[in-house]
């Protein structure tokens, strides 16, 4: 029998996928639990439908990254640490990092979207830490981290 999947199933396919199982498995497990429509030719040109407002989705939510993307690779953040005899205390963390982004910029990200390998242990100098914003689209945050005499 061919069916819709309405959601992934473990070794048989994906979301809007069209596959081809037995009558017995679609009838009694797969439609009854939701889990596919039959294939139909109404079935068929609603998941026409759906995967047209799925792609649209898709690309505005690329656009929005993109536009994200651009304005911050404009921003480059100065964090001032206390320092004494050439020793920093402290470091500059995450939450800091999107808290400036907010005050200052207006860009709103979350700590997930900061890449951990990119933001470790930002004492002094000159960074540029990745941020995940969309599946691949990265855009690059410049950050100067100087040092206060604490004295």
């Amino acid at each position: 029998m061919k069916i819709i999947l309405l959601s992934d199933v473990k070794s048989v396919g994906k979301q809007h996928e069209v596959v081809e199982v037995k009558d017995g498995y679609a009838k009694n497990f797969l439609i009854k639990n939701k889990l596919a429509v039959a294939y139909t030719t109404n079935a068929k040109d609603v998941l026409k439908q759906d995967l047209q407002v799925l792609a649209q989705d898709e690309a505005k939510k690329i656009a929005e990254a993109e536009a994200l993307k651009e304005s911050i690779e404009k921003v480059n953040l100065l964090f001032h640490l206390k320092a004494f005899d050439n020793n920093v205390f402290g470091s500059v963390s995450h939450k800091q990092i999107i808290d400036a982004l907010l005050e200052k910029h207006q860009i709103k990200i979350d700590k997930f979207m900061i890449d951990n390998k990119t933001a470790k242990n930002l004492s002094l100098g000159r960074y540029q830490i990745t941020i995940n914003l969309y599946k691949t689209i990265k855009a690059k945050l410049s950050i100067n981290i100087q040092g206060v005499d604490r004295g």
